[in-house]
């Protein structure tokens, strides 16, 4: 018998969003008197995208999208700073392998994900291109995220060949060794899946994918550690892959209240 997917109050949402305006006026009162001035400047940028993510996700389960896109948008601005600051050297605060915060893949994957639910196509792509093909001083070593990153430049540039490379290699690897519970690893073994079905216009990969992908998100609002908030009911990835079938020409592979539809594409004609 299949599960009844969570739901949050009416309360809660309304609750949680007035958290996430609190939390943002609070910081810009701080701001406002120099608070964060001898603070990195890439941790400002990482803090108030994260803030506005949150803001982004509980607009967008109360039903207010244009507010949301907004606040994804904002998002999705502050997140492609410090990678500019690490990757971009035309940039005017470039400042390469000091950056601290904010250039790791998952970095690029969070931007992404949020351009991708504010509409933003152009700030996805650059943050997917900034990132570098060898690994950046400082970095942790390449792992999974690293390579979805990696197929979603490759497929930005139009080397599907190289993007499902990319994706094949850790749905190989996955596959070979399967977690046997809810991981990092098995989380992103659902995207991979959904990306390569992007790439090679395959329905059912990238359908599977997305399922998969939300039962992961529906488990973990029942248990996780973010069940009950806004956070623990929004499928950013499932919600940024479907928006990029989308763009390419294929269906919504799955309605789910995970995936506000105030956020999903129109197919382009």
């Amino acid at each position: 018998m299949t599960k009844k997917i969570p739901q949050l109050s009416a309360e809660q949402l309304a609750n949680e969003l007035e958290i996430d305006l609190e939390t943002i006026a609070r910081k810009k009162a701080l701001d406002e008197t120099g608070f964060y001035k001898d603070h990195e400047i890439e941790h400002v940028y990482w803090g108030r995208g994260f803030d506005y993510a949150s803001l982004g996700m509980s607009y967008a389960l109360n039903q207010k999208f244009d507010e949301a896109k907004a606040a994804f948008k904002k998002a999705a601005e502050y997140q492609l700073r410090p990678l500019k600051m690490a990757f971009d050297p035309t940039d005017p605060e470039f400042i390469g392998e000091k950056v601290t915060m904010g250039k790791e893949s998952i970095d690029v994957v969070s931007c992404f994900n949020c351009a991708m639910a504010a509409g933003e196509l152009a700030i996805a792509k650059e943050a997917c291109l900034l990132y570098p093909e060898e690994q950046f001083p400082g970095n942790r070593k390449p792992d999974t995220t690293d390579d979805l990153v990696h197929a979603l430049k490759a497929w930005f540039n139009g080397d599907h060949d190289k993007a499902s490379a990319h994706c094949q290699k850790r749905l190989d690897e996955y596959t070979a060794k399967p977690s046997k519970k809810i991981t990092f690893r098995s989380n992103y073994f659902t995207l991979h899946l959904a990306l390569w079905g992007i790439i090679h216009k395959d329905a059912l990969s990238f359908e599977d994918g997305i399922k998969r992908n939300l039962a992961i998100w529906h488990h973990g609002a029942r248990y996780g550690e973010e069940s009950g908030t806004t956070r623990g009911h929004y499928a950013e990835f499932a919600v940024a892959l479907t928006n990029l079938g989308i763009h390419a020409g294929m269906e919504q592979p799955v309605v789910d209240p995970f995936i506000p539809q105030g956020l999903v594409w129109v197919k382009p004609d």
